[in-house]
């Protein structure tokens, strides 16, 4: 029996904000670690902002669908909860409430009181909403085509699988923890709408030799090593998707860099086994689950057809369907609509009779499925709001991420950027040799924004003039997320103060000396680097000017990034011991499969190894990760031998492992899944996000107090991050308040990380010294519970 079973769409589960109610007050009473609630509540989709006191909250849509009742209640939420003051003074004024639609087909509220999210939560849950795993390290929310489902070009209506998809791996124990997030997308056809060029995993729908399927993209990624996707497969059948997807996910769990978040994505494993070595492990993995798909099967519902026509594209926002209505494609104006005018869009849809709504990954919205002689009227309610069609998807559609508005990381206003360029626009958006041409904007190098797709990017970053810090955008030129396309080529940055009149330059050069049907990627190729270089120059910082350029767009104060914020190895240790129960809990879906099918081999070899990780798990807390799955149960033996329950566990295992006929297996691993069951819920019970009333502690073996007058030693020359914090948390749970902890520490990541990991932790660091060419001495002193 395969793992697969045709549902209708079940996305929303009210257990899910019950969970997170439970946590919210757990941490509110002080029964949940503020380092422990972060991770919570980002499983949740629920965000911290640049500001204190404040959260963004996100709805996960797939393939950006949602209803116009939905729209409703999304309207009500950001009326009732957004726009409320930060805690820490940085904003006198109350700001705007708008929902804002985000490059992920996500719609999301900013600067949302905490005490506020349960009952945000429960209304988004009553309509079928949900904002589980829209942020964190998950499947992120799966994307498709704007036009999906109506598009003449199309090869089937592929929402039907980013919803059966995006449902299949929510909740899913291989995606609850992955070292970073994993994105995913689906294009209806080779025009590639989806961007499959820049995801993790990208389907393309197609038809070979008369038979529906896809062709598949893999280990795609922006930020600020950008790198195209890689050809996995040149067709699969609709049945298989599952299959591949999971393969490719398991490799992301293997294989990402745990260590080093900024290297943790599929892009960088790609990078490291080489292009032949990724495909050929992307096998292995396919292999060892193929059975457990064995049922699998395609969706009706999809609707695959033969194309019939192109994209369409027409100025007016009115564009032709493939079975004779209409779309409305809105042109919101940085992907934001106040409450009024998501309720206008909701009443538009009504008055066109239709109820299927999307929101674009390029923020903005389309109706489906109008009547011809409803379109004016939808257009009239539209209109009366603000809301306008015209240009839609054009240059002047300018993509923009929140860049220092509400982002931890934005280094630039990305938004004051867009703003400044659209009066700029008024004539370009008119002018039909640059149609389809997109603008987008990030404000720093993570590419949030786009910028390495688009025909013209930006990227905020800062740059030292005359001494001060001014506000820089990068130039980025003639990308494409289309699979197999190239990325933007970077150019000279230039003050921000002139990035819009430099971008309009750009456009203005391309438009003028472009050959015929020249692409803006061939354009800038012919020119090369000097070329552009030449056109950027008048635009270059002039130190006689530095006081007129420190000030960004949209801001009043002097350029500075005294608001950026950023997580150290705490955030990779929080998830140790949850990413080990996850990876435990997935092999035992996976031998449940099998055994269901009888495929004793199979279904030994996925018990083994959840075995293992739930040891693993158990090791956390004294600080041990063993690199040989072989010394794994003997260590815990010897550091758990006073906890009974584990021990008793471990037993047990052990036990059903070795009694295991192997002329005959059924029996035996039968058992084996029954006692690692039991020790797999013990397991997540002791380490459960949500604490009981009475929070239960794991404490590793007992030790001996140090008075508080002495100075403790702790050597951890050769613990790499982040099991040298974790040793240190550890010592410094065993000590008294106001005792002093020397911890030895090798040069590189160990001395940068823990010691502001344990300042983030509320403990004092008092003296950093170097004792040698490579190793340091920290003194802590432990100033409150860690």
């Amino acid at each position: 029996m395969g793992l697969v079973m045709a549902t209708e769409f079940d996305f929303a589960h009210t257990s899910d904000v019950d969970e997170f109610e439970a946590g919210y007050k757990a941490f509110k009473e002080g029964r949940m670690s503020e380092e422990r609630f972060t991770p919570f509540r980002l499983q949740m989709g629920v965000y911290g902002q640049r500001q204190e006191g404040v959260q963004m909250v996100r709805a996960k849509l797939p393939g950006g669908c949602v209803t116009a009742d939905q729209m409703d209640v999304l309207a009500e939420c950001v009326e009732l909860y957004a726009g409320c003051l930060p805690t820490d003074g940085t904003l006198t004024e109350a700001p705007e409430k708008v929902a804002h639609v985000t490059t992920r087909q996500d719609i999301q509220a900013n600067f949302v009181s905490l005490d506020d999210v349960p009952e945000f939560l429960r209304k988004l849950d009553a309509v079928g909403l949900t904002t589980r795993e829209a942020c964190g390290n998950t499947v992120r929310n799966v994307t498709t085509c704007f036009l999906a489902g109506r598009c003449p070009a199309e090869h089937a209506d592929v929402t039907i699988h980013a919803r059966k998809f995006a449902e299949f791996y929510l909740r899913h124990p291989l995606g609850q923890q992955f070292p970073r997030k994993f994105k995913v997308t689906f294009s209806g056809c080779a025009t590639d709408c989806g961007l499959s060029g820049m995801h993790d995993a990208g389907f393309i729908a197609t038809h070979k030799d008369g038979k529906p399927g896809f062709q598949v993209w893999a280990a795609g990624g922006l930020s600020s090593q950008p790198m195209g996707a890689l050809l996995l497969e040149e067709f699969i059948q609709e049945s298989e998707l599952f299959v591949v997807g999971e393969a490719l996910m398991r490799m992301h769990f293997k294989y990402s860099d745990r260590k080093r978040r900024a290297r943790a994505r599929m892009k960088y494993v790609a990078q490291r086994l080489g292009a032949e070595g990724f495909i050929e492990e992307y096998r292995k993995q396919r292999a060892v689950i193929e059975k457990t798909h064995a049922d699998d099967s395609g969706y009706g519902e999809a609707n695959w057809r033969t194309p019939t026509g192109t994209l369409p594209f027409a100025d007016s926002g009115v564009v032709d369907q493939h079975n004779g209505k209409s779309a409305i494609l809105l042109n919101l104006f940085r992907g934001d609509m106040t409450p009024d005018q998501c309720r206008a869009v909701a009443n538009a849809a009504r008055a066109a009779g239709t109820d299927e709504l999307r929101v674009t990954t390029e923020q903005g919205m389309v109706i489906c499925d109008v009547d011809a002689e409803k379109v004016d009227a939808a257009l009239a309610i539209l209109n009366a709001a603000g809301l306008q069609t015209e240009y839609a998807r054009g240059i002047s559609d300018v993509v923009a991420c929140p860049g220092t508005e509400t982002c931890r990381l934005g280094i630039t206003s990305s938004r004051g950027l867009a703003a400044a360029l659209q009066p700029l626009m008024a004539d370009l958006k008119k002018d039909g040799t640059l149609a389809g041409i997109t603008v987008k904007a990030s404000g720093c190098q993570h590419s949030c924004g786009r910028h390495h797709i688009a025909d013209l990017g930006f990227h905020g970053m800062a740059k030292k003039v005359a001494g001060q810090a001014v506000p820089h955008y990068q130039l980025h030129v003639g990308g494409s997320g289309v699979a197999g396309s190239p990325l933007a080529f970077a150019t000279d940055p230039v003050p921000a103060k002139y990035a819009p009149e430099a971008g309009i330059a750009v456009l203005n050069a391309y438009k003028e000396g472009r050959n015929e049907n020249e692409s803006m990627h061939d354009w800038a190729t012919r020119l090369g680097k000097e070329g552009i270089s030449e056109i950027l120059a008048p635009f270059a910082a002039d130190a006689g000017e530095v006081e007129g350029l420190i000030y960004d767009w949209s801001e009043n104060e002097a350029f500075n990034t005294k608001g950026n914020k950023k997580g150290e190895c705490a955030g990779a240790v929080l998830s140790m011991s949850d990413a080990l129960i996850s990876e435990a809990e997935y092999e035992m879906l996976i031998a449940r499969a099998h055994l269901d099918a009888m495929f004793w081999a199979e279904a030994l070899t996925a018990l083994r190894r959840s075995a293992i990780s739930a040891a693993r798990a158990y090791l956390v807390p004294y600080g041990e990760a063993p690199e040989d799955d072989a010394t794994v149960f003997a260590l815990l033996a010897s550091n758990a031998a006073a906890d009974a329950d584990v021990i008793a566990g471990l037993t047990a295992v052990q036990s059903a492992l070795m009694s295991i006929d192997l002329a005959d297996p059924g029996a035996g691993v039968t058992r084996l899944k029954e006692v690692q069951s039991d020790w797999l819920a013990l397991a997540a019970k002791r380490f459960s996000a949500v604490p009981e009333a009475v929070e239960g502690v794991v404490e590793a073996a007992a030790e001996t107090t140090e008075a508080a007058a002495d100075v403790v030693l702790l050597d951890l020359s050769g613990v790499a991050c982040p099991m040298n914090f974790v040793k240190t948390k550890i010592k410094l749970t065993m000590m008294p308040v106001g005792s002093q902890l020397d911890v030895i520490l090798d040069d590189g990541a160990p001395i940068e990380n823990v010691p502001l990991s344990l300042i983030e932790q509320g403990q004092k660091v008092l003296s950093k010294e170097q004792i040698s060419e490579t190793q340091w001495k920290i003194r802590v002193e432990k100033s409150g519970d860690i």
